[in-house]
Order: structure tokens, then sequence, then C-alpha cells
């Protein structure tokens, strides 16, 4: 009897690409694709940015991502810095809003990303049955 194959594993492995790109891509989408990008890379400070980075760390953590699991994240990660030396509170606010808000653009990010990661797959699929009928007309 024929073995069949189980991609469980590439497919956790292109949910954790698919999720690694959509932080990313909300981390650059806040420093240069917003609205007020040249505003946002001014006011960036150390603090705010190791804080963006626990968030996207915390995302790559999970593979499956919604948005209830997303909004604790940030919410446990703005907890943390609101006790740090050198914070404000309309500060706090303020990037706590924008990690918010850039959930909407991940969302978008990850569909791109899982769309191309199908139309990767077919493609794959489609070059492995040509050259397996090459193969064997020879």
């Amino acid at each position: 009897m024929a073995k069949k194959n189980s991609n469980t594993g590439a497919a956790v492995g292109v949910g954790v690409g698919v999720a690694a790109a959509a932080a990313a891509a909300a981390g650059a989408y806040w420093l240069y694709g917003a609205k007020d990008a040249a505003k946002h890379r001014r006011q960036a400070r150390s603090w705010m940015l190791k804080a963006r980075a626990e968030v996207l760390e915390g995302v790559e953590k999970l593979q499956d991502i919604d948005k209830a699991k997303y909004m604790g994240i940030v919410q446990g990660v703005m907890k943390r810095y609101a006790g740090v030396a050198g914070t404000s509170a309309g500060e706090l606010k303020q990037v706590a809003k924008d990690l918010r808000d850039s959930w909407a653009h991940m969302q978008a990010a990850q569909q791109k990303g899982a769309r191309a990661a199908k139309t990767g797959r077919k493609v794959g699929k489609k070059v492995a049955k040509r050259v397996k009928r090459k193969v064997s007309k020879k």
C-alpha cells in the first residue's frame, strides 16, 4: 500500500513564516509607510523600538494568531513599559494605539503571504509532475 505523505510540518513552517512576515510588515509600515511615518521616526525612542520588538517576538512565537491574542500581547507589553523611567503616559498611549492599529496591516500582509504560499505550492506540484513524466518516459 502506498504511503500517504503528510505536509503538516511544511504547513506549520509556512504559517510561521507568514506570521513573521506580517509582523515585520507592521513594524516597517509604522516607520516608513504610515501617513505620519516621518513623525514616527522622529518620535521613536529606544524603549518604543524595544516594545515593538517584544510584540513582534510574541507574534512570532504563536502559530495561530487572531485579533484577541494580538491585543493581549500588546496590552502585556505596554503594562511592562508603564513603569520604565523616561516614558510618559501620552507616549505609552500613542505607542499602544499604533500597535493596535497595525493589526489591520498585519492581516493584509498575512493574507497576501498566504495567497503567495498557495500559488507557490501549486506551481511546485505542477513542476514535480512534469519532471516525473519526463523521467518515467526515459
